[in-house]
């Protein structure tokens, strides 16, 4: 796992293998047998945060995670051509989601 300096990743250590990249000393990226760097998890945050900035102004706690599967395929298909992209989203649909249930507590 590899993440920036904060405090908060102390921990994480003893349970994985930990790398850090010291943005505080514009340390961004390091080689060692791999890069270290958070370069792909920022994206991905950049993604999201336009997303909700930008198309949908808000979220609500209920669908949270549903914004962030949108944003994780935007992000994994960010490459792809957009035809590519359109069978990709096509293919991974199961079934419909009706309105009722949407907004249901």
């Amino acid at each position: 796992m590899v993440t920036d300096e904060h405090h908060a990743y102390n921990k994480v250590g003893k349970k994985y293998n930990h790398k850090k990249v010291n943005h505080r000393n514009k340390e961004y990226v390091r080689k060692e047998d791999i890069l270290v760097h958070t370069n792909n998890i920022e994206g991905y945050w950049n993604i999201l945060k336009k997303q909700i900035d930008g198309i949908h102004h808000s979220v609500s706690p209920k669908h949270l995670q549903r914004y962030c599967n949108e944003s994780a395929f935007r992000y994994n298909n960010r490459e792809a051509f957009q035809d590519e992209r359109f069978a990709n989203a096509i293919a991974n649909c199961n079934g419909s989601l009706k309105y009722k249930v949407l907004t249901a507590e």
